[in-house]
């Protein structure tokens, strides 16, 4: 089922967070290791959005978090402060005017994205729980990464996601 969580998220919001300004000049790539070292700091937010997709909206270098919510709107956190310490604050409650219409009340897992290769496109990160560390007392997190390996607008994708989402789902249901 883990799975299958993984997969509708990616399939379903890898191209919602894309946007067609071009990748911060601050940092150009991350690796697996990069985003599960920032993992913690943006999942247990200061906004308490869970499960947030992680991408920097306005190319300062600082991801910020996009959130679903259960309206179907996309609501806009930007990151006030670091790469390492970030804080988050509302900045839209309607970002783009964008709407997902979807059979997902919220997002299954938290998502980065983030150019992994230097190829200049947006990658996906999926970020999940991989236990509790008892030294440092903290959530450990494995991160799954997913290449961006064609060029479409960021609408036909969209739609093809959307489509995929509807067949996965009417799988799930039927079996």
């Amino acid at each position: 089922m883990k799975t299958l969580n993984l997969i509708i998220a990616v399939l379903f919001l890898s191209c919602s967070a894309l946007r067609a300004n071009p990748p911060s000049e601050t940092k150009t790539t991350y690796s697996k290791k990069d985003i599960q070292s920032l993992a913690p700091k943006y999942i247990n937010n200061n906004v308490k959005v869970k499960n947030p997709m992680i991408i920097d909206v306005d190319n300062d270098g600082n991801f910020d978090i996009l959130k679903f919510t259960a309206k179907g709107n996309v609501e806009y956190y930007r990151n006030t402060g670091t790469l390492e310490q970030p804080f988050f604050v509302l900045e839209n409650k309607n970002f783009d005017n964008y709407e997902v219409n979807s059979f997902l009340p919220k997002m299954l897992i938290p998502m980065f994205f983030a150019d992994s290769d230097g190829d200049k496109d947006v990658d996906v990160f999926g970020v999940v729980k991989d236990g509790f560390d008892k030294k440092t007392f903290q959530e450990k997190y494995d991160v799954v990464e997913v290449e961006n390996t064609a060029f479409f607008d960021n609408y036909t994708l969209i739609t093809i996601i959307l489509v995929l989402v509807v067949i996965v789902l009417l799988i799930a249901i039927l079996k």
